[in-house]
């Protein structure tokens, strides 16, 4: 699944598919620069917190980075 599609799907913080536009292209960009897991957790915790005033756990976040990641090295294949 490409990365724009798994953030698409991801209702972090159960306000709705679709809430986290900004959020969710800040993160995209950061994953062209990112190429570890703990770099992108923090950039996604970093990103939640600032526009929402919270996150999701850091299980769950470390969860997208790595498929993020994943999803991201394919495509470069």
């Amino acid at each position: 699944m490409r990365a724009e599609d798994l953030l698409l799907a991801w209702d972090p913080l159960g306000y709705g598919l679709g809430s986290y536009g900004p959020e969710f292209d800040d993160i995209a960009l950061a994953l062209i620069h990112i190429d570890t897991i703990d770099e992108l957790d923090e950039t996604i915790r970093r990103i939640l917190t600032d526009a929402f005033g919270d996150c999701p756990t850091e299980s769950e976040t470390r969860a997208m980075a790595a498929h993020l990641l994943a999803s991201s090295e394919s495509c470069h294949l």
